[in-house]
């Protein structure tokens, strides 16, 4: 009788984790097409110049280059970043280097190096400049932002950065 118990609860969690996954594939696929609906003129990676793909990491979209230099997100997906690096770095404080002091003036510089050719803005085309982030969980994180708050991009270190911040709250490990 308790391994009977035992096979229904477990059939019932992977049934629970199947919904689970056709409900987070389903958003994935409804902010893909809302970015695209956006952005249905091509954006180019200011790296290599390849039109920009919808796609979406950790729940949240942007507009990613393919062959991985970085990524434009607008300023939804920025404060949804902004939110799980605040709610990361109240869980992880010490994981995070919010302890460590980081310059904005030399991270700032460090993108104009970076950037040195002109990037504009998909969404009103002002052209885009280097702006440190100073909301909490964020500090040491940097991107070539649009001065009237339409977006960023951030290039392929500021999103491993973010990633490995967010798992390391999450107490995940990757290799």
């Amino acid at each position: 009788m308790v391994d009977e118990k035992d096979r229904l609860g477990d059939k019932l969690h992977q049934a629970e984790r199947a919904r689970e996954g056709q409900w987070a594939r389903q958003l994935d696929a409804e902010i893909i097409e809302r970015l695209r609906r956006k952005y249905l003129k091509p954006i180019h990676c200011p790296e290599c110049g390849q039109n920009l793909e919808a796609r979406v990491a950790i729940g949240v979209g942007g507009m990613a280059c393919p062959l991985r230099h970085g990524a434009w997100g607008d300023e939804e997906a920025l404060m949804q970043i902004a939110a799980r690096l605040k709610n990361a770095a109240a869980i992880h404080h010490e994981s995070l280097g919010e302890k460590v002091f980081v310059e904005v003036s030399g991270l700032v510089e460090d993108l104009r190096h970076k950037h040195p050719k002109e990037v504009d803005c998909p969404d009103c085309g002002a052209r885009l400049a280097p702006r440190a982030a100073i909301s909490a969980g964020a500090a040491g994180l940097a991107g070539m932002a649009c001065p009237n708050n339409h977006g960023a991009w951030l290039d392929q270190n500021m999103l491993a950065e973010i990633r490995r911040r967010l798992d390391v709250a999450a107490g995940i490990t990757r290799e």
